[in-house]
């Protein structure tokens, strides 16, 4: 396999819609404008070729958590979602051979147009395609 984006994604965005039963909006890229709570499959932040094996690529793809500046708890709650729905399938349907959430990083507040605030946590997943 090599590093394909478009399908993780897409698996991304049906495995978390699942695991959050259509309550969390799950976009399949970074999408213009943001609202709480979802889930964003971001682009990767690195991709390694031919590292896992002679066949298989290593990338680093951040899933970004959203929700309300007042919702810590509901945030953390999504993230240990997201982790159970991964580690539950961890070969996203067969589309990759390994994804793993191996950190979380970049716990930030953020104002955006309109004075909204909202609350964001970077879940980094390390997937082996």
């Amino acid at each position: 396999m090599t590093w394909s984006r478009k399908p993780v994604a897409d698996y991304l965005v049906t495995l978390l819609g699942q695991a959050t039963a259509g309550s969390v909006k799950i976009h399949p890229s970074p999408p213009e404008i943001v609202n709480g709570p979802c889930v964003v499959v971001s682009r990767p932040v690195s991709v390694r070729y031919k590292v896992v094996s002679f066949c298989q690529d290593e990338a680093t793809l951040p899933l970004v958590l959203v929700s309300g500046i007042e919702q810590e708890e509901s945030l953390d709650s999504l993230k240990g979602a997201v982790i159970a729905a991964i580690a539950a399938d961890p070969t996203l349907g067969g589309t990759v051979a390994q994804a793993t959430p191996t950190e979380e990083r970049g716990w930030r507040n953020l104002t955006g147009a309109g004075g909204t605030q909202l609350l964001l946590v970077e879940l980094i997943l390390t997937v082996w395609m």
